[in-house]
């Protein structure tokens, strides 16, 4: 197998994970990626890219996390009248 074969292999892999929803395979194989030294450059920049592409949104995060609490004072009121 040639080196330009096995590095679209590498991207390919990921695509097909992220394609077929299995997130937590495709966070896992990126991160596999990057901890091996052997691992090519353009295989490094396809696994960090589907890492970044996998992180939240610092918004969304924080506006879970506000109606998070919204809902525990609102409990905390009802319940301690």
């Amino acid at each position: 197998m040639g080196k330009g074969k096995k590095e679209r292999g590498a991207a390919a892999r990921l695509g097909a994970l992220l394609e077929s929803g299995d997130h937590r395979a495709a966070r896992a194989e990126a991160a596999q990626l990057l901890g091996d030294a052997a691992t090519p450059q353009a295989d490094r920049s396809a696994a960090a890219e589907v890492l970044v592409s996998l992180q939240p949104e610092r918004a969304a995060v924080l506006v879970g996390l506000a109606g998070a609490v919204a809902a525990l004072l609102i409990t905390a009121r009802v319940l301690l009248g």
